[in-house]
């Protein structure tokens, strides 16, 4: 009751308006009651706005796990011989240097990466995927995020990975996390084979933010009503536009940004 009154005495001051300290209350208290189901459903919570928050999207490498998938699916390729090491890893390096540099062409680079998928099935292509997420990908899931994803899904909070990963490859985590939407690259299937090209927008840098936008309207929401979480400076544009934007083991330059801006910042384990 006392913790009620306060709240209520908070939210009718004006406290949780003002931009800063409002929003840094509202994270402070999300990770209180976070902890304890119960308070979800709260009536007090809900009256002055704390849970406004409907709709919970992660960027997926680095942010849920210490991985990058579009690297090590091409380890995986490699091991399983179905691509050849030295191209293969020369051209993986490039394009990573590239996409850290901001200066990746994503036509170009899902040519690349998406080889192996050229001629086969989906059935093919999703059993491989599998075998990629349980042996390379698995074990680098962050403690801390799988928590996280694991509690918004038991209180049936919607959950999406947004990623630059393709579909196929990005599925098994999703699935793994309880993630009932997932936005990535989509490769293109003709005949029930794939064509080795990509089809829709490029979910990276500014196409996240595009695919919010087109969510949005699509389901007549605002973007305040989103949480993201992202560990790169390329996922600001996305950043900018949610209600209630953290950066996830961010590096320098994301760092700088979120501290201007007072973002929250996080550390997965």
């Amino acid at each position: 009751m006392i913790a009620s009154y306060i709240l209520l005495k908070l939210h009718d001051g004006g406290f949780f308006a003002n931009k800063k300290s409002g929003f840094g209350l509202r994270i402070l208290i999300f990770r209180i009651i976070l902890r304890n189901r119960a308070f979800f459903h709260h009536h007090v919570f809900w009256e002055i706005g704390l849970l406004m928050i409907s709709y919970y999207w992660f960027d997926m490498d680095h942010t849920l796990i210490d991985n990058d998938c579009d690297v090590s699916w091409k380890h995986f390729v490699v091991l399983k011989k179905m691509a050849d090491a030295g191209e293969t890893e020369r051209l993986a390096d490039h394009y990573y240097r590239q996409y850290l540099a901001g200066t990746l062409d994503p036509t170009e680079f899902m040519d690349f990466q998406l080889r192996e998928f050229r001629g086969n099935t989906p059935e093919t292509m999703a059993a491989l995927a599998m075998e990629h997420f349980e042996t390379m990908v698995k074990p680098k899931l962050y403690r801390d995020a799988a928590a996280l994803c694991h509690k918004l899904a038991a209180n049936r909070l919607p959950l999406a990975i947004v990623t630059s990963t393709n579909t196929v490859i990005a599925r098994p985590v999703a699935d793994f996390l309880g993630f009932s939407e997932l936005f990535g690259a989509q490769p293109e299937i003709k005949n029930n084979r794939y064509t080795g090209t990509l089809t829709g927008v490029y979910p990276a840098g500014p196409g996240k933010a595009v695919i919010l936008q087109n969510y949005c309207k699509e389901h007549h929401l605002s973007p305040d009503q989103f949480a993201y979480y992202g560990d790169s400076i390329h996922d600001h544009f996305i950043l900018e536009l949610v209600g209630e934007p953290h950066a996830v083991n961010p590096g320098e330059q994301l760092s700088a940004v979120a501290r201007e801006k007072h973002w929250d910042i996080i550390h997965f384990q």
